[in-house]
């Protein structure tokens, strides 16, 4: 998907689907309680979307020390933000990784730990996220009971919980096993002559995908149990940093909501966000989130409360990503590292972007 493209999916899904979501959820008492709002919550809300920011750069820069890289924390701040941009105009959130990575190789950081880095990241961020999904039915069983969209998303989350653990056992103890899936399921695509690629390069592309995997699973388990503690501990504060937001708007609008149910509910819509294909999860993310904010709240207030999260925690990052993707790196090359990208996927051929 071309870097265009993404940001009008992005934005088109964005806007036609928040208005959606507005339109049949508000009224007149949505509009008064907003112009009442407290900006003393507000601002709360605001502080604690930076302090989400500040805990993931500190994770950029622990994960960083693990690969024995130093990392200064106004670079890492930068990373979240181009993270937050290249997130929001790939399918998958995918387009994050090839922006931080090129920032680092920018900052003298080796593209395979820039790669390394990305991945731990990502894997580490997964895992603690999924520890929401069995809480969520523990916790919260009556937000399941009336509705088919939580108990579908929660069977959703649930199918990829159970998927990405096998995927990391399967890879780590038994990577030629996984290799050779991978060869044979390539050759096997190959002769449906649905998509044009080398199937040499493709199986070469892949078995280095799979070393690296697994060379980054073992770094973790080297690192030493303080040290992967940490980025745990980290990663667990930007979550909760993150999730906080939603309640704090509540308040400020006069709304009473549950911290904790709010808390862990949140906590498994985002795990569900990390898996859906729009860029950035765009339209999804607003419409499940009305969905899932009305079972804690009123639903005249749902949709203004699901937006109003989305921009605090989302929105701010992404637009400040763009202002930091420009100056720091420009459009030129962010269109062709994310088109280089999608090209490699496509052929499944490597190449150096740098």
């Amino acid at each position: 998907m071309s870097l265009k493209r993404g940001i009008l999916y992005f934005i088109g899904l964005t806007i036609c689907v928040g208005t959606l979501a507005l339109y049949y959820t508000s009224d007149e008492e949505t509009w008064r309680l907003f112009a009442s709002a407290k900006m003393s919550l507000l601002s709360l809300a605001l502080l604690f979307s930076i302090a989400a920011w500040i805990f993931d750069a500190l994770r950029f820069k622990a994960i960083a020390a693990i690969i024995g890289e130093n990392v200064s924390l106004k670079l890492a701040l930068s990373l979240v933000f181009l993270n937050a941009f290249g997130s929001a105009v790939t399918p998958f959130q995918s387009g994050g990784g090839p922006l931080v990575i090129y920032a680092l190789h920018s900052n003298r950081v080796p593209v395979g730990k820039g790669v390394a880095l990305t991945i731990v990241r990502t894997i580490i961020t997964v895992l603690v996220l999924s520890i929401f999904v069995p809480l969520s039915m523990f916790m919260v069983p009556e937000a399941f009971i009336d509705s088919l969209t939580m108990k579908g998303m929660f069977l959703y989350a649930v199918v990829f919980v159970i998927l990405f653990c096998a995927v990391i056992i399967i890879s780590v103890a038994k990577s030629d096993s996984l290799k050779h899936i991978a060869k044979v399921t390539t050759i096997r695509i190959d002769k449906l002559k649905v998509f044009n690629f080398r199937v040499f390069s493709a199986v070469r592309f892949l078995n280095r995908q799979i070393d690296l995997y697994v060379h980054n699973m073992q770094l973790l388990a080297r690192s030493g149990f303080l040290r992967l503690s940490l980025v745990c501990l980290l990663t667990l504060l930007y979550i909760v940093f993150t999730v906080s937001v939603f309640p704090l708007l509540a308040y400020a609008l006069g709304v009473s909501v549950s911290f904790m149910k709010a808390t862990i509910l949140q906590g498994l819509f985002f795990f569900v966000l990390y898996f859906i294909p729009t860029p950035g999860a765009s339209g999804v993310a607003e419409g499940g989130g009305v969905v899932v904010y009305k079972t804690l709240v009123p639903l005249n207030m749902a949709g203004l409360l699901s937006l109003g999260w989305r921009f605090f925690t989302h929105y701010l990052a992404i637009a400040i990503g763009v202002a930091v993707a420009i100056r720091t790196i420009g459009m030129s090359i962010i269109t062709s590292i994310l088109e280089r990208k999608s090209e490699n996927e496509s052929t499944g051929s490597q190449k150096d972007s740098f």
